[in-house]
């Protein structure tokens, strides 16, 4: 009798298996080698995190891989969620929340133990993302909208939709979620559906501003980003909108330029956001201009208390803008002092707590208007 194919060296898991306190090791003999909720598998994991059949070890050649097998809550390799990828000497796999390290048997054998010592607890890495994925399907988000007005005067011109969690066991901070959602790679996901909601909860309203929209820098190196705005037009055909990317995205200035002209077929803005937050990009600001360039809060906190040397930085960087023919925000406005000042300058928006915080949309306008 032939017996399955082992890659050279041998490869053990080692972890907490069925809730023990000491770690176990599992020789992943012979492949391939399945884990999951079911008895009679390979490895049998009783957490409700794990799917029945989750993911499979196999040999190609000398490489030892891991695949998934269309599992509820994913399977990751180093905090990463995969498909199918290659797993090597002292990576720690997930599957849903059960982790494991993945090593070379002959390494382990003298001081596996002590390696071992170091691997974090079960659970702690990907905290959260039963939850999220829940709140993904379930669409259980709000949003709240912060005034941006117009200088001189501060007329309310815009809000900006601010996205926001209501799930049980969930942070409502977006950042945090985003985070949770890097782990499971559906940062895309969950910033659309926060664009989404915010349409939802404006629908109907009368004499509703611009919309600002954010995005994730990870839309912006993936496909899909225009037609899921492209899906928002179609639900409000009338709304005034305007797409927010991260100056982080802005290198590449292709992307940029196409993702700007595919905006303006659809009638909808394009701003930057957090202009200076990184490094201030005036090479990609001159060559793909938006039709408004947000300033960081950093640019703004205490510029009224601030050396002329910086007030005249910040003025230059507004007429360079201005120049081009781009509108300029100053964020995190906070004190009448901070207003005067980014109005002497040349802003022509500001936004920050001095104007509005973030709100929901019910305390801002009035209830939408209905039919006798």
């Amino acid at each position: 009798m032939i017996e399955p194919a082992t890659p050279s060296p041998a490869w053990i898991l080692v972890g907490l298996v069925h809730g023990g306190e000491r770690l176990s090791t599992i020789r992943l003999s012979p492949l391939p080698f399945r884990v999951g909720r079911r008895a009679g598998l390979e490895l049998t994991l009783a957490a409700t995190s794990v799917s029945r059949e989750h993911a499979e070890f196999y040999a190609d050649g000398d490489n030892l891989r891991l695949r998934d097998l269309g599992s509820t809550n994913g399977t990751f390799v180093n905090r990463k969620r995969i498909q199918d990828e290659t797993v090597n000497d002292g990576d720690i796999v997930h599957f849903g929340e059960c982790e494991f390290r993945v090593g070379a048997e002959d390494a382990f054998s003298s001081f596996g133990t002590m390696v071992m010592e170091a691997l974090p607890k079960p659970q702690q890495l990907l905290k959260g993302t039963q939850e999220l994925a829940e709140l993904l399907r379930l669409g259980a988000v709000t949003v709240e909208f912060q005034p941006i007005v117009a200088l001189p005067g501060a007329a309310v011109v815009a809000y900006e939709a601010l996205g926001r969690g209501r799930f049980p066991g969930l942070s409502e901070s977006p950042m945090e979620l985003f985070e949770i959602g890097a782990s499971l790679g559906v940062e895309s996901e969950l910033s659309q559906l926060f664009r989404r909601k915010a349409l939802e909860i404006a629908a109907g309203r009368d004499r509703l501003p611009t919309l600002f929209l954010n995005t994730h820098p990870r839309e912006i190196a993936e496909p899909g980003l225009l037609e899921s705005v492209a899906e928002l037009r179609r639900r409000a055909p009338d709304q005034p909108l305007t797409i927010e990317i991260h100056e982080a995205a802005v290198a590449k200035t292709s992307r940029i330029a196409e993702l700007r002209a595919g905006l303006r077929g659809q009638g909808i803005g394009l701003a930057y956001d957090d202009f200076g937050a990184g490094q201030a990009r005036l090479l990609e600001l001159g060559e793909v201009p938006p039709d408004l360039l947000k300033f960081d809060t950093r640019f703004v906190r205490d510029i009224d208390r601030a050396s002329e040397s910086r007030r005249r930085l910040l003025k230059s960087l507004v007429d360079i803008a201005r120049d081009l023919g781009v509108e300029t925000l100053a964020e995190g406005v906070e004190t009448p002092g901070e207003a005067d000042v980014c109005l002497d300058i040349g802003f022509t928006h500001a936004q920050g707590y001095h104007f509005g915080r973030p709100a929901p949309l019910e305390r801002l306008l009035p209830p939408p208007s209905r039919l006798a």
